[in-house]
């Protein structure tokens, strides 16, 4: 019911102003989240910390865990770590960048920072900012592939440089600004970079490089190319790059080099160690780390060695060093040297807890992201006494209207949730089973109320819950296979529809199905039977059934390149929607379909009948917008108020009982719920 749709109104110059139509109205304390909720119900993650200055940022998302639905954000302290707030994330033009793209990498200095990440479809997104509090998200193009693999970035003199490799060839990117990125060209005899580190002009990068090993074999020597690890040094700005000795794996060290930084004396990095005393059953393996710097990047040596049974990660800035070392029972613990020559403990990290970042503050304090299971972690810090940093997860992603009463379905806290009202005003939460998951679409017919979703876990099980009042639900059994995607109840009976497979039921107890040849996204019932719409690969697609079981794919006109996303039905009316700003009306049931391209300007998020028409809702940048047709070929912009306020304004909800249209939607992240007479 929620998804993109662009829509655009053609309105004559001398027609008549639509009047004003009375705004939404705050809806947190209509739609209540779940009070025995043990969980905020969001997935939270840090994948990258840094430090510059006295500022502090953590990249990283927040979302219901659903594949391309999560969003970037940005924790930033202007106090070496003691304080904390959110940051704000914005596309150039003030708008909400899309969901989906994660940071991996952070860096900065005083008045300039760069984030880099990747877009759900691959392609490379960089964020940057000025002062740490306000993020401005800039897509890369082609500067880095969906093929190319950025693994480190850092701050240089001349700006930023992000290292990584591409096709078994190590490769650089370099931008003054971090805006505008220029790929350099593939590094021979070099596999790939996967570190780097800048100290003054200098830059430093780890990686791997092909190496020849000749083994005896027999009587034979066989040669083979194996990878070994490296250290490269680049006083040309990352243009060249030479080979660096290190010394041999000593005192105890082995294995690759770790959290290549830069520190109080130049660069370090960690290595783990480990040294073996006594014989037979007296023998003991002691493990520990061991710190290597340079002060040029040329000639290393080992600083010292520290305890802990594992590296998990390491980092330095001019105050010092820090690393988080294994401990006991599956505990980890935080180690601190200004000298790299002595350690002491400060402190310990939790057992659930993943550090995905280290980063050493100009205060000599040590700050460390990840996360703990579903939650994001930052040490030391209270992340729920964050304002803003802490979403309760509550998402309304249907409407649906039935005798005497209103229903919304949808979740909190990451169980599924469902409200009612008697007069779409006052809401109360319906008695629904404690059911991990979500919901995505509700629907009444002459059996009761059936609501449809999928069920939390690792895979997308099918869920389904039904009701004769709407005010008491159950769970009903349900077919196995994909998850649904939405419902409608018809002449036929109910008919639900997902991923390659349409169900239908007389009953809400006993279910068919049927194959569909492609992916719905939304169905609809007209007065002789279904219409679904969706995508079948990347095309748009439309299959209509009589009775929910035989489905055929109808012919559509010409030139469509976007999956249809909304379908609805006034008798034997029907209007379905792309992302294109294409809207096709079918008068016959969705026999045939006349293409209307109503242009560029607003995307659409749900479409539902009314007495007198079709109502739409749809959003421009951040301002929301409400459209109405008597037919679904021409439509007019309702005089909306509150629609066009600072910040983000969404309607993505839709119904119509009786002579009267529902919405809810978000302003700025909180509920809201918009009620007002269907238009003429």
């Amino acid at each position: 019911v929620a998804a993109g749709t662009i829509v655009v109104v053609a309105q004559r110059a001398d027609a008549p102003a639509e009047p004003a139509v009375r705004g939404p109205i705050a809806a947190d304390e209509l739609f209540a989240l779940d009070p025995a909720a043990a969980t905020d119900g969001l997935v939270q993650d840090l994948t990258a910390i840094a430090s510059a200055g006295a500022a502090v940022v953590a990249a990283g998302t927040e979302g219901d865990g659903a594949p391309g639905r999560r969003r970037a954000r940005f924790l930033v302290s202007a106090d070496s770590g003691s304080t904390w707030k959110l940051a704000v994330v914005r596309t150039p033009d003030g708008s909400t960048p899309p969901p989906g793209e994660t940071p991996q990498f952070v860096s900065g200095s005083p008045g300039h920072w760069v984030a880099l990440g990747r877009a759900p479809g691959g392609s490379a997104v960089a964020w940057t900012s000025k002062d740490a509090a306000t993020w401005t998200r800039h897509p890369l193009g082609n500067a880095v592939t969906p093929a190319d693999e950025v693994t480190g970035l850092t701050r240089t003199g001349q700006g930023f440089l992000a290292v990584g490799a591409s096709k078994g060839r190590a490769l650089t990117w370099t931008s003054a600004d971090g805006r505008e990125w220029r790929r350099g060209g593939a590094i021979t005899r070099i596999i790939g970079f996967d570190g780097v580190a800048a100290s003054g002009n200098v830059l430093m990068a780890h990686g791997t490089y092909p190496r020849k090993v000749t083994q005896k074999k027999g009587r034979k020597k066989v040669t083979r190319t194996v990878r070994s690890e490296g250290l490269w040094y680049s006083a040309d700005g990352g243009r060249t790059w030479t080979g660096v000795k290190v010394p041999a794996q000593s005192q105890g060290s082995y294995g690759p080099m770790k959290g290549l930084s830069a520190g109080p004396a130049g660069f370090a990095a960690v290595r783990e160690g480990k040294q073996t005393t006594g014989r037979k059953k007296h023998r003991r393996t002691k493990r520990f780390g061991v710190l290597l710097t340079s002060p040029d990047g040329r000639k290393w040596q080992v600083a010292s060695r520290f305890g802990g049974s594992g590296i998990e990660s390491f980092g330095a800035a001019a105050s010092g060093y820090a690393v988080v070392v294994g401990g006991a029972k599956g505990a980890h613990a935080v180690l601190r040297s200004t000298d790299g020559r002595t350690w002491k403990q400060e402190g310990g990290i939790p057992a659930p807890v993943r550090s995905t970042g280290l980063a050493v503050t100009a205060a000599g304090g040590v700050a460390i992201a990840g996360h703990q299971g579903d939650d994001a972690y930052l040490h030391g810090v209270d992340l729920r006494a964050v304002p803003g940093a802490v979403h309760a997860e509550r998402s309304i992603a249907a409407l649906a209207a039935g005798p005497g009463i209103s229903v919304a379905a949808g979740s909190t806290n990451g169980r599924v949730a469902i409200w009612t009202a008697p007069d779409g005003l006052r809401w109360t939460r319906a008695q629904v089973p404690g059911t991990g998951g979500r919901l995505s679409d509700v629907v009444h017919g002459g059996s009761g109320w059936l609501a449809v979703g999928r069920a939390s876990g690792a895979s997308p099980a099918p869920l389904a819950v039904t009701s004769q009042d709407g005010l008491a639900w159950q769970k009903t059994a349900f077919p196995a296979g994909p998850a649904p995607a939405a419902a409608a109840a018809g002449p036929s009976g109910y008919v639900v529809v997902g991923p390659r497979t349409a169900w239908r039921s007389t009953d809400l107890r006993t279910w068919k199905s049927a194959g569909l040849d492609g992916a719905p996204a939304d169905v609809a019932a007209t007065s002789g039977g279904y219409a679904a719409v969706g995508a079948r690969g990347k095309a748009p697609a439309v299959w209509t059934s009589p009775d929910g079981e035989k489905w055929t794919a109808a012919e559509l006109p010409p030139g469509l390149t976007a999956p249809l996303t909304h379908v609805a039905a006034n008798g034997d009316t029907l209007v379905a929607v792309s992302a294109t700003a294409v809207a096709l009306v079918s008068a016959d049931g969705g026999k045939t379909w006349a293409q209307r391209n109503i242009g560029p300007g607003l995307t659409a998020a749900a479409v539902a009948p009314t007495p007198r028409g079709f109502v739409l809702t749809a959003s421009s940048g951040e301002d929301g917008a409400v459209l109405a047709s008597a037919d679904g070929t021409t439509w007019r912009r309702l005089d909306v108020g509150g629609l066009d306020g600072p910040g983000d304004q969404r309607l993505t909800a839709l119904t119509a009982m009786g002579g009267t249209v529902l919405a809810t939607g978000t302003d700025n992240g909180a509920p809201i719920l918009w009620r007002a007479p269907a238009p003429e």
